[in-house]
């Protein structure tokens, strides 16, 4: 078997045809991980379950083949998580946890700390759960996503949930929050790939909401080992760190630029994160978001 680079969350080898994967420590993560592969299973967007071991924590699953992904990569991107996220429905409910609704307030503190007027944004914050049972993979990011002629399969569900897919789609305009790449996708591309989405989920829907969400989200400037409740809203008004491809500031500056577009949608918060944006970029340094994807699975 060869031992392959994995998380440390997990031990991954390769034996022939098979993937053997161990997950470290997190029996939560694993029993979600193997409840949403057997829920997406007949969508052919991710590998087939092949035994368990409980005990161990340990799955034997197909190994998908991968190709290096093509320029427009982000359409087979988009179709392939519609198919995933149409995998569940309501009568789904209570076999994987609820997607979280995001809390303003930590958001609100840092607006205040940097001294910005919020406006009348707090009306536009008043987030609800959308009452989606789509079946989210919970980290879709470079890297735990492969692609072959037949489009882009996903691994990686430790994270899956049920909710509104629509979250994980706007990966493409708000720069993939949960991942260490952030990448601005082009806009003819990105266009093209939501078009693909709401094509294959059969309806079309705003995005803008969703965008708003991650805006707000604390965790989605660290990854996943260091989301343990610490406010790093409140963290980044005094220190910036660096996470692969930039740093914590650089994320929420490019959050709130993305934001601050939404000007028909969310009047009230794209003021606030247009304001928001102007004083973070008179107070902290830049920091350059990449075009292109930097890693490949």
């Amino acid at each position: 078997m060869e031992l392959l680079d994995s998380s440390q969350r997990s031990n991954v080898w390769a034996d022939g045809d098979r993937i053997i994967k161990q997950v470290i420590g997190d029996p939560v993560a694993f029993e979600r991980e193997i409840t949403a592969l057997r829920l997406a299973e007949h969508t052919g967007v991710v590998p087939r379950v092949l035994d368990v071991d409980p005990d161990k924590r340990t799955v034997v699953m197909e190994r998908l083949r991968s190709e290096p992904p093509a320029e427009d990569w982000v359409v087979d991107y988009a179709r392939g998580l519609a198919k995933l996220h149409a995998a569940t429905g309501p009568e789904h409910a209570g076999l994987l946890p609820r997607q979280r609704i995001p809390d303003p307030e930590p958001f609100l503190r840092l607006v205040r700390a940097l001294d910005v007027e919020i406006g009348g944004a707090e009306s536009e914050l008043a987030f609800e759960d959308t009452g989606r049972f789509d079946l989210l993979h919970g980290d879709p990011c470079p890297g735990n996503d492969m692609y072959t002629e037949a489009g882009a399969r996903f691994v990686d569900l430790e994270g899956a949930a049920l909710g509104d897919g629509v979250t994980e789609l706007v990966y493409l305009r708000i720069g993939f929050p949960t991942c260490a790449t952030v990448t601005e996708t082009p806009r003819e591309l990105r266009e093209a790939a939501e078009q693909a989405y709401f094509e294959e989920r059969g309806f079309t829907g705003g995005v803008e909401d969703a965008c708003v969400r991650w805006l707000v989200q604390g965790d989605a400037l660290v990854q996943r080992f260091d989301r343990d409740g610490t406010d790093h809203l409140a963290r980044v008004v005094d220190e910036d760190w660096f996470w692969y491809s930039t740093t914590a500031r650089g994320r929420l500056m490019f959050r709130s630029r993305v934001v601050a577009g939404f000007t028909e949608t969310h009047p009230e918060m794209s003021a606030l994160a247009r304001r928001l944006h102007e004083r973070m970029s008179e107070i902290w340094a830049p920091q350059p978001i990449g075009t292109v994807r930097t890693h490949v699975s």
